[in-house]
């Protein structure tokens, strides 16, 4: 029988984060810090406007208060937080009273003084400053970059395209950025000899269950779930190791949203049946009641985890990982002239929905979306960004709906464009046609999923002035789609299932501004300021490292 992992402190041959921090949503007076310490106990952040100086390994052995005093640097924002392992030593510090467009730099502190303990009490932010930036007031031309579907490990541990990001994100002083989905991936790299979480339940089931198990027949369900989470804990550990994406997660504000791989491959696209057979043994029942339950304790365990290190400093939701049921994981914010909305196709979505037509989003979310396209923010925008973690258009939709009975047929039953999500991704497309037609605002969609990178926009004759647009970027660092996927990318032409009962033709058309395989890649968008009701015009730059100097390559698509 395997012998089990010890998830709180496996020591495979994978650096793992042990302290870290990461800038979270932002507005022009506030700012969300996620922090993770090395250690449980009480650690302070100290935000100021300069950076720190002095014996900042331990404080002279004064107050964290004193210190700075005597040290001649005033503080914006000082508080203590308790770290436990109850959220693996996770929290997020709220921070407010702050200007805009103005830098801060920020640390990590104890408020020990005893070497034994602590040996250097400025945790993060010693070694090198760290800062940070609020937004600015409107009107200004807004920056912000885009990625997508993080993977070192099938890259051989290659950091992809986050060192050029961070240059360019450092270089147009962009203001934010977002995370478009699978910031991790449990569940694909058994080939590269690291675990795939499903795989290693199927293999090690046995094992965990009579460790787990009691003196009446059943489990200890309570403790098995802590111990997939801490499992669930220890890839996010592994894959936000990496130095490049440290360096822009701690200087540019992160929004973030998942997808599928922080969860199970084909996540909701999957029927319960053919959940429980990715970890069914051979010869055992392939619907058992404990294969059932362990399936909903990876579940509650993967949200658990998705919530302490991804959504926790994303705008509040009131979100409950322990109700995952009732969860709201999408949200809107906006900065400048633009709103955004976040949409989760995770949390809600199931294949086997009975009462709810919305299998991907879910009745509750699609309300929320269509009420804030009919509130004031979106009213008062120039433009409108919808993140769809997978694309409402980039593969051809023929492809989608004739190849799902393979072993892609998860990938492809996640697509909007396949046959059992057109009324509902009709239903969106109809919502914002709708909202936007006749008041020149532009709609871009941001996604990520295909690991590719492609520019459409979509035309609909009920709507003929509405500007729409997709935009694809995928992915930043897992290896790449061959380049032979670009016969795969839609060449443009009508929309397959977009028309209602009654109509001759397709009203809802796709024009390929650009396409491109077989590269890592990331986004830079500007959005200039909406002045004297001039059109305002998004510039979209691709970005995919290139060349014999290993230098970037950038493509400029106006969205016009």
């Amino acid at each position: 029988m395997p012998t089990l992992l010890d998830p709180t402190s496996n020591e495979q041959k994978y650096s793992k984060l042990t302290s870290a921090a990461i800038i979270g949503a932002v507005t022009p007076q506030s700012a969300r810090i996620w922090v993770r310490v090395y250690k449980e106990g009480k650690w302070c952040l100290v935000v100021t406007h300069k950076p720190l100086s002095g014996d900042l390994v331990h404080l002279e052995k004064k107050s964290i208060e004193k210190f700075l005093a005597d040290n001649g640097i005033a503080h914006v924002f000082l508080k203590d937080l308790d770290f436990t392992q109850d959220t693996n030593l996770t929290r997020v510090f709220d921070v407010t009273d702050l200007v805009p467009d103005t830098t801060y730099y920020y640390a990590v502190m104890s408020r020990e003084t005893d070497p034994a303990v602590v040996p250097r009490r400025t945790e993060m932010g010693a070694d090198a400053p760290l800062c940070f930036r609020t937004v600015p007031k409107p009107p200004f031309e807004l920056v912000f970059g885009f990625y997508s579907c993080h993977d070192h490990i099938s890259a051989g541990g290659d950091a992809g395209a986050w060192p050029h990001f961070f240059d360019r994100l450092q270089e147009t002083r962009a203001h934010f950025v977002i995370g478009g989905g699978d910031q991790a991936y449990v569940d694909t790299n058994s080939k590269n000899n690291f675990p795939d979480i499903w795989v290693w339940l199927k293999n090690n089931k046995e094992a965990l269950l009579e460790k787990y198990a009691t003196r009446n027949g059943d489990y200890k369900w309570n403790d098995i779930q802590t111990y997939l989470l801490d499992i669930y804990r220890w890839y996010y550990r592994v894959y936000w190791s990496v130095p490049a994406l440290r360096e822009v997660y701690e200087g540019f504000p992160q929004y973030m949203i998942w997808d599928d791989h922080e969860i199970m491959d084909g996540w909701g696209s999957l029927k319960n049946a053919e959940r429980l057979n990715r970890i069914s043994t051979l010869f055992e029942d392939k619907d058992t009641r404990t294969n059932k339950l362990l399936v909903d304790r990876m579940w509650l365990a993967a949200c658990q985890a998705y919530y302490e290190y991804e959504h926790s400093h994303n705008p509040d939701t009131k979100a409950d990982p322990k109700k995952p049921d009732d969860c709201q994981w999408d949200y809107p914010f906006r900065h400048g002239d633009s709103a955004f909305y976040v949409l989760d196709m995770r949390g809600h979505h199931d294949v086997e929905k009975k009462k709810d037509p919305y299998v991907i989003l879910g009745k509750a979310q699609f309300a929320r979306f269509t009420a804030w396209l009919d509130g004031e923010d979106v009213k008062t925008a120039a433009t409108l960004f919808v993140v769809s973690p997978v694309p409402v258009v980039h593969w051809n939709d023929h492809l989608a709906n004739y190849a799902d009975l393979s072993v892609a047929k998860d990938d492809f039953m996640d697509e909007w464009g396949h046959e059992s999500n057109h009324w509902e991704r009709n239903q969106v497309l109809e919502a914002i046609f709708k909202r936007v037609d006749k008041t020149g605002t532009t709609v871009t969609f941001l996604s990520g999923d295909v690991h590719c990178a492609s520019v459409f926009r979509m035309r609909h004759g009920r709507f003929p002035t509405a500007k729409v647009f997709q935009v694809t970027s995928s992915a930043i660092s897992r290896k790449p789609a061959p380049q032979i996927s670009m016969l795969g990318i839609f060449s443009g032409g009508p929309m397959l299932g977009s028309k209602k009962k009654g109509e001759k033709r397709e009203p809802i058309s796709c024009e390929r501004l650009y396409a491109l395989a077989g590269t890592k890649n990331f986004l830079l968008i500007r959005v200039p300021p909406s002045v004297g009701g001039e059109e305002t015009v998004v510039r979209v730059d691709i970005h995919w490292p290139g060349g014999d100097e290993g230098e970037v390559t950038r493509k400029k698509v106006l969205l016009t």
